[in-house]
């Protein structure tokens, strides 16, 4: 039998601090007033006990529906169903939170309702700034020129409302803090600005307008620092610099000589003057020179020592620090020690904040000496099509007169190349990794609703106590580390609940289908895939764009719920990544490992499939495709629908000895 890591978290943020709260989120909403048909009431609690906010003047709206708020922080409101939900806090006292939850993730049995987590409110106290840090940020390539089959989302003639629209879904999230801040991974130019820098092979520029677009978004400032914005040399960073100067954009890291990339970009905030520092962590490879000397341009180049002096200069200017560092090896999980010393070297130098990507995997953070150490925060806006490279996060920092006070960490999927707030299963994976990972340095992470939180004096933390229970779905209130003792696994998927599978005009990339068409639906808050056979003789087939790459050899599972319209048998086929020289098939046209019969039937029916997948090199299988072709047992002549959720393919392959093992885990076994 397989089962969800249970959780022991009643109210997430209740270990703040020793006053528990009034209540449970859940409280709110019994005995209240009942929904009508077709809608939900959702509700929680807001913990505003460590800076003693008065709830009086503070606003809860759930969807554009304004929420009953009680002085207790209970909050409670009947509003349509949907597949997704956004929450926006507000008042003239408090940083504005926002935060966005799937259906499913908030069903509570208990109250026959969706339950919010406690969330965490931060007073706007004179000196205090809060900075929203998104990752690797790019829009050219696939967004105009997509793979095969795949939709086109940036087009000259309507390229302003395309770009709004990849930014849409995160714009809430930016457009509230204080200062905003992207990685700018591209050179900006409506065409290549000339030669590709000698030894690059693979470069990236982006429309200008993405500078306006992003200035649209709420971004204020971007950093230059990182290994792309000397792909086509000087007339690269001139058409980068003019676009930014022109949407006003403040921006550092680059420029046409090493005096200029060092130089910060400084900005005010209230009684506050940030100086903005960005960094690239090499001068280049296979020749490339991208780091700006005193006779030619490109990115700063963040030395250990070049970061020392950087930041005592900015000290002392009485300016606060604020470092951006692009370095460390691409896919990795773990920074290096020359990332950790470089960024370190920030915060033993006075700096608040030392941020840093390229990797484009998020990893764990450190509070270092009181100040935030986040290695990788991953891709924002970005176009690669590697599974993993689709789980991210974002930050929001608060800084009291300088120093750091507390962070919140945005879970983020990027899907359809465009970043939007994480829900369900991907949320589940970016949660799950950032805690596992951040333990390993140290860190004690708290949950606020559906976001990680960490604080300068790290109180708080997870309540880590665990019983079982079996689920079907991930809910936040089951979030927590797995038990000891138990076979433990993780969903190397990670999205095939598809509760982000459609939202506007953004559609999932992540699968495809053969001999039907593929599409994403919702209903009463359940999302889900649908095939829908082109022919009477169809034999569909539903599997991953992407080979699953980087992932162990070993046991896994596949499981998936079905409705079925007729009888069918259903294969459960692995196509490997063909070897150089191999001869090319179909993309469904895996081996078969295993059949299933399954009856016609109207209800969900469950579908699970065990097998092991062999090494290949230091603990990792040769990537693979997972495939589930549907061969009907007989023919009926209708083309009826076939729909599929809970798509998971679980690695049992996490051995639980340790506490990050735990976090890993999405899975455990009897």
């Amino acid at each position: 039998m397989l089962r969800r890591v249970p959780s022991a978290i009643a109210v997430a943020a209740a270990s703040l601090c020793a006053v528990p709260l009034a209540a449970h989120p859940a409280d709110a909403l019994v005995g209240g007033e009942i929904a009508a048909p077709g809608e939900v009431r959702m509700g929680g609690v807001l913990d505003g006990r460590r800076d003693r906010i008065d709830f009086r003047d503070v606003t809860v709206t759930i969807n554009g529906s304004a929420a009953a708020l009680r002085e207790d922080g209970h909050f409670a409101v009947n509003l349509p169903t949907a597949p997704i939900y956004r929450l926006d806090i507000r008042g003239a006292g408090v940083f504005t939170v926002v935060q966005t939850f799937g259906h499913a993730e908030l069903s509570n049995e208990a109250c026959d309702c969706l339950a919010i987590p406690a969330i965490e409110v931060v007073a706007r106290k004179k000196g205090r700034i809060e900075l929203f840090f998104g990752g690797d940020t790019m829009a050219g390539r696939r967004y105009f020129e997509p793979s095969s089959g795949q939709r086109q989302l940036l087009f000259r003639d309507s390229l302003a409302a395309d770009l709004d629209r990849l930014l849409a879904h995160m714009r809430p999230y930016m457009e509230s803090a204080d200062l905003a801040s992207v990685n700018l991974e591209t050179v900006l130019a409506d065409e290549a600005p000339g030669p590709r820098l000698p030894g690059k092979s693979i470069t990236f520029f982006s429309p200008p307008a993405l500078a306006a677009a992003l200035k649209r978004a709420g971004v204020d400032y971007v950093s230059l620092g990182n290994n792309h914005i000397y792909d086509y040399g000087e007339p690269g960073i001139a058409s980068t610099i003019a676009a930014l100067d022109r949407a006003g954009l403040a921006h550092s890291g680059a420029g046409h000589d090493e005096t200029q990339a060092d130089r910060a970009a400084e900005i005010q905030l209230g009684d506050t003057s940030l100086a903005m520092l960005g960094f690239v962590g090499w001068e280049g490879s296979n020749g490339a020179h991208q780091v700006a000397t005193a006779d030619k341009g490109g990115a700063a180049f963040g030395t250990r020592g070049q970061v020392r002096r950087s930041v005592e200069r900015e000290r002392k200017r009485r300016n606060v620090p604020v470092l951006q560092y692009h370095g460390g090896a691409e896919y990795i999980d773990r920074p290096s020690d020359t990332t950790i010393g470089r960024l370190r070297e920030a915060v033993e130098q006075g700096a608040p904040l030392a941020i840093g990507h390229h990797p484009h995997l998020v990893m764990g953070v450190e509070v270092y000496r009181k100040a935030l150490v986040a290695p990788s925060i991953g891709n924002f806006l970005f176009d690669q099509q590697h599974p993993r490279t689709h789980v991210t996060y974002a930050i929001r920092a608060i800084l009291e007169k300088g120093r750091f006070l507390r962070a919140e960490f945005v879970p983020v999927g990027v899907i359809d190349y465009r970043p939007m707030p994480a829900v369900g299963a991907m949320r589940e994976r970016v949660l799950r990794r950032l805690f596992g990972f951040s333990v390993e340095r140290g860190t004690k992470l708290s949950m606020s609703g559906g976001h990680a939180v960490v604080y300068a004096d790290q109180r708080g933390g997870m309540d880590e106590s665990c019983h079982r229970r079996a689920t079907d779905e991930f809910t936040l209130s089951d979030f927590a580390p797995s038990c000891e003792g138990t076979r433990l696994g993780r969903d190397v998927i990670g999205r095939g609940d598809f509760a982000m599978a459609r939202q506007g005009d953004a559609m999932e990339r992540a699968f495809m289908s053969d001999d039907a068409g593929l599409e994403f639906a919702s209903h009463d808050g359940e999302a889900y895939a649908v095939l829908r056979p082109e022919k009477a003789a169809s034999n569909p087939a539903f599997f991953t764009h992407a080979y699953l790459r980087d992932v162990p050899a070993g046991a896994y599972t596949l499981r998936a719920r079905v409705k079925l319209p007729v009888a069918a048998r259903i294969e459960l086929r692995i196509k490997d990544r063909p070897q150089p020289g191999e001869q090319p098939s179909a993309r469904w046209r895996g081996d078969i490992l295993e059949t299933r019969e399954m009856p016609a039937a109207e209800a969900w029916q469950d579908l699970s499939f065990d097998f092991v997948k062999p090494e290949e090199a230091e603990g990792n299988t040769r990537p693979f495709r997972p495939i589930l072709r549907f061969v009907p047992m007989a023919q009926s002549g209708n083309l009826e629908p076939i729909a599929i959720d809970d798509f998971e393919l679980i690695s049992w392959s996490v051995d639980g000895a340790s506490e990050a093992d735990r976090w890993h885990a999405s899975h455990v076994a009897q």
